[in-house]
């Protein structure tokens, strides 16, 4: 599925071919654009600044709604350090996974990492700030490093409640 700014991007593509060879033209010519090449020099910058508004929408909007991943702590022990600690430890884990879970599965998370996914090609087509476009990368990473950390939690307090139950 072609998301707006991927579109956009194509748009401009077919446009910035018309608008180089116009521009050359007048150049090499010496003179103003007619009408007809205006209209073109027009329309293609009116898209690229609608582009633009539209990509540094869509990019402030999906660094604000991840912005919460930059709170989350970074995970201090591994699952199968987990399996050797004592039942504090233990419990402490499984109540920071319960938090972490309950953050990773909120809908509106998933689906803005879901929607950065699908939007990231558009935005770097569409020349956003290098800058900016690493953050968002960093936020999606992130996400799934938040996510695989959820599923080795769960993991391992599913062992330990299998343990439990066999002793």
């Amino acid at each position: 599925m072609q998301s707006l700014l991927q579109g956009m991007n194509r748009r401009l593509i077919q446009l910035n071919t018309q608008y180089h060879a116009i521009t050359t033209r007048l150049f090499l010519e010496e003179r103003q654009a007619m009408p007809q090449e205006q209209r073109v020099l027009d329309q293609r910058n009116r898209l690229l600044a609608r582009r633009n508004q539209v990509r540094d929408s869509q990019l402030e909007f999906l660094l604000q709604a991840l912005a919460p991943l930059e709170q989350v702590p970074a995970p201090t022990t591994t699952a199968d350090q987990l399996t050797n600690t004592h039942n504090d430890a233990m419990q402490r884990a499984h109540v920071r996974s319960l938090a972490l879970n309950a953050m990773a599965r909120s809908t509106c998370l998933a689906e803005v990492f879901r929607h950065a996914e699908v939007q990231l090609d558009g935005l770097q087509e569409s020349a956003a700030p290098c800058e900016r476009i690493l953050k968002l990368q960093r936020l999606m990473q992130r996400y799934r490093t938040l996510a695989a950390t959820i599923n080795d939690l769960n993991e391992v307090c599913q062992q330990r409640k299998q343990g439990d139950g066999h002793a």
